[in-house]
């Protein structure tokens, strides 16, 4: 409930800079235009709850099963394995509902037409274009926030003596920049493909990352870093407010159970 919340929040507000990235990594102009802006919403907030939802069981998923069932704490390997496994799988949820909304961004359709307009032209398997690139920023993307960014704080603790809240936040903050940038090349192929369901110029994963390097070089897979990476920092401050402030009001028997 708290994730559904906070995640629903992060997005209205942060979802121009997603359509900024989004417009930058496909070469299309920006706009101050709040109806532009704000294309794709619908479809933006429900990707944004389902990960939420998918990717910390999935990552538990993974954890139980590399312990073997065991009653033991991860090491730091693994906690960033079991991330970027958890991560990957989710891909497969992530993949067909950021191609309609990068197809509403670019064209101004309803859901349901842009849905509907996918299937028609690729078939039902064309909702899942990209799906190789979303697994491997999925995957890159959580080993960060649910593998690196507890490692990072827990090492802030022990040897810099910060509190709980400032080394979790450093430690996500630091976390999400490292995956971000090592995650938005896949992305930035992803948009690409999926804003282009004709395959007019960008055709399958490989041919997509020949044109784009042919094209501007290595610094073209780095178009609108900017915008995904602030917008990450972002979302983990915001989220973690959120829950800080929604939690007494939505949970009260559960905080009082905590502070005894």
């Amino acid at each position: 409930a708290l994730g559904v919340a906070a995640g629903t929040i992060e997005v209205v507000l942060l979802q121009p800079m997603l359509y900024c990235k989004n417009a930058t990594q496909q070469g299309i102009p920006l706009t101050l235009n709040p109806a532009v802006l704000y294309r794709g919403i619908g479809m933006s907030i429900t990707n944004m709850i389902v990960l939420t939802g998918a990717q910390f069981p999935l990552t538990g998923a993974v954890s139980r099963s590399i312990t073997g069932g065991e009653d033991r704490p991860l090491a730091k390997g693994e906690k960033v394995m079991a991330g970027f496994l958890g991560g990957a799988l989710s891909g497969f949820l992530c993949a067909p509902m950021e191609l309609v909304m990068i197809q509403q961004q670019r064209f101004g359709k309803g859901l349901m037409d842009a849905a509907s307009n996918i299937v028609r032209e690729r078939g039902a398997l064309g909702l899942f274009r990209g799906l190789e690139t979303a697994c491997g920023r999925e995957g890159l993307f959580t080993a960060g926030y649910l593998g690196m960014g507890p490692v990072f704080a827990e090492q802030l603790q022990q040897n810099y003596g910060m509190s709980t809240s400032t080394s979790n936040f450093a430690g996500a903050a630091g976390a999400g920049m490292i995956a971000a940038t090592l995650s938005h090349p896949l992305d930035t192929i992803k948009t690409c493909m999926q804003g282009d369901i004709e395959r007019a110029t960008y055709t399958d994963f490989m041919g997509t990352a020949k044109t784009l390097l042919e094209k501007e070089g290595y610094g073209r897979f780095f178009n609108g870093w900017a915008f995904r990476t602030t917008r990450m920092i972002c979302a983990i401050w915001l989220i973690g407010q959120c829950k800080n402030l929604f939690g007494p009001f939505l949970f009260p028997h559960s905080v009082k159970q905590e502070k005894k």
